[in-house]
């Protein structure tokens, strides 16, 4: 197929590449600008700002990884190593989340900031229960594949 003089034709080494930069990384980025956008626009912080914010944090935590888990629908690439993928990108970003909007959280009664320690820690532990979850079954999923996969050998 001729595709002109200028015609892009990407060569497999850069749908590789491709691949590897659209993947769960990215939607974590992607989820960590918008919890930034937020944490920007809670200045002055005020207490539906607040609310929001933790909001923010706990969607991340539950909704944010079992919708990560959705890259595996993706076809291509080896299965298992989509799940480390999404394991290290949650991790980074289940907590990156977390610490960007406790950091703008502020409330005005003295003393209440020293909870949001434990909001970003139990946030990081209920990503990681949701993650240990989704991973679960989408690990059975994948072994239940694997075996009805007809293997053809020569």
């Amino acid at each position: 197929m001729y595709l002109g003089r200028f015609g892009f034709r990407p060569t497999p080494r850069m749908q590789r590449v491709f691949r590897i930069f659209i993947g769960p990384e990215l939607y974590w980025v992607l989820l960590y600008v918008g919890v930034r956008w937020l944490a920007v626009h809670n200045v002055p912080p005020s207490a539906p700002g607040n609310a929001t914010l933790e909001w923010a944090v706990w969607l991340t935590a539950t909704l944010g990884v079992a919708l990560s888990f959705a890259f595996l629908a993706v076809p291509g690439g080896n299965r298992w190593i989509s799940v480390a993928r999404l394991a290290f990108a949650a991790f980074i970003g289940v907590n990156a989340c977390a610490i960007a909007a406790c950091e703008a959280i502020k409330y005005p009664e003295l003393g209440r900031d020293s909870g949001l320690m434990a909001l970003w820690f139990t946030a990081a532990m209920v990503g990681g229960i949701v993650w240990c979850v989704s991973a679960a079954v989408s690990l059975v999923f994948l072994l239940i594949k694997l075996r009805r996969s007809v293997v053809v050998r020569p």
